[in-house]
């Protein structure tokens, strides 16, 4: 692929929410960057999100190329791969329709991107602004709104974490088609419409990399504004939120230990042990002194229950393509 950036957003009827993102990226420095290409994926709008991103954009001075794409099946998923698939350049950052870069996100990160060849995917911080104050309690919750550090300083994000959030995250494709070479596919529900479950468009990419050899970044430097509405700022749209994050649970967990080497090369009926030991876990988890918060703790176990109960013989395919994909990444690793 040529060398240089595209910058990927989904969106879904994001047009009151664009021209801030678009204003911001408009005044991007890019004269350190050999290319640089904004790519909208248009995912099922209905309130002319298109039309607007390409006049907004002429009326910006349309400082580099606009690709504009239609998704029409629900999913920011959907979305997200009908961008890649598009990209020109070697680097994709996903930009979300909320967010504001900084002047230099695209400096910063490219430099670091070329110096450091070990890098797969590379995250920065969010910083939350909105038009009401941010309550008391979002401090506790920021890295689920993604608008947080996500490592102490500049560099590799383990041990702290496996992944970084979607926002702002930089991909070397080089890795992703390398990854997708291998048989990697998604298998985390990922957010459509007003369903809030979220995991597959970021942290599978971090592992999908990370198995092949790549390593998972944090820049400090790196940041961005997170606009977010008053409506997302209550304490009901946090419990909702928590709650779709806690839907991939199940398997989300299950990227952790396949990396572990956990099981074997194949599982055969592994979705009834895992019922039986949540189950189980059913039973102790009350008088366990350690979980602070038993409400919600009672409340992920509800959610894996009917995950096991629904999907059955399913999560062990789901399980079973990961061992093979990691099988492959070990046949066929990524030359750094």
């Amino acid at each position: 692929m040529k060398k240089g950036v595209s910058i990927l957003i989904s969106t879904y009827n994001g047009k009151e929410k664009l021209p801030a993102t678009l204003e911001a990226l408009s005044q991007l420095k890019t004269n350190q960057i050999p290319g640089v290409e904004l790519i909208l994926v248009d995912n099922a709008s209905t309130d002319g999100t298109a039309a607007y991103t390409q006049e907004k954009w002429n009326t910006l001075g349309y400082p580099f190329p606009l690709l504009i794409l239609e998704e029409t099946k629900p999913g920011k998923l959907n979305a997200q791969e009908k961008g890649f698939a598009h990209a020109a350049y070697e680097y994709v950052i996903t930009c979300d329709d909320d967010n504001s870069f900084f002047s230099d996100y695209l400096e910063v990160g490219y430099l670091l991107m070329e110096q450091n060849p070990q890098i797969g995917v590379l995250g920065g911080q969010g910083i939350a602004v909105s038009t009401i104050p941010i309550p008391d309690w979002f401090s506790e919750y920021a890295y689920n709104f993604a608008c947080a550090p996500q490592a102490p300083q500049t560099g590799e994000v383990r041990p702290i974490r496996n992944v970084v959030y979607g926002a702002g995250m930089w991909v070397r494709m080089k890795g992703y088609q390398k990854a997708k070479e291998n048989g990697f596919e998604f298998i985390l529900a990922s957010r459509t419409g007003k369903s809030l479950a979220t995991g597959g468009e970021d942290s599978e990419l971090c592992w999908a990399l990370r198995f092949l050899g790549y390593e998972v970044w944090y820049a400090e430097e790196l940041k961005f504004y997170h606009h977010i509405p008053a409506q997302r700022l209550t304490e009901s749209y946090r419990h909702r939120l928590l709650e779709g994050m806690q839907a991939n649970g199940p398997l989300g967990n299950i990227y952790i230990r396949v990396n572990k080497g956990e099981f074997p090369d194949r599982v055969h009926n592994f979705w009834i042990k895992e019922l039986v030991y949540t189950l189980l876990y059913t039973l102790q988890f009350p008088f366990n002194k350690a979980i602070k918060n038993k409400k919600r703790e009672w409340k992920r176990i509800q959610i894996n229950l009917r995950y096991f109960l629904k999907e059955r013989s399913q999560y062990d395919e789901k399980v079973n393509g990961l061992l093979l994909y990691k099988n492959s990444c070990q046949k066929h690793p990524i030359s750094l």
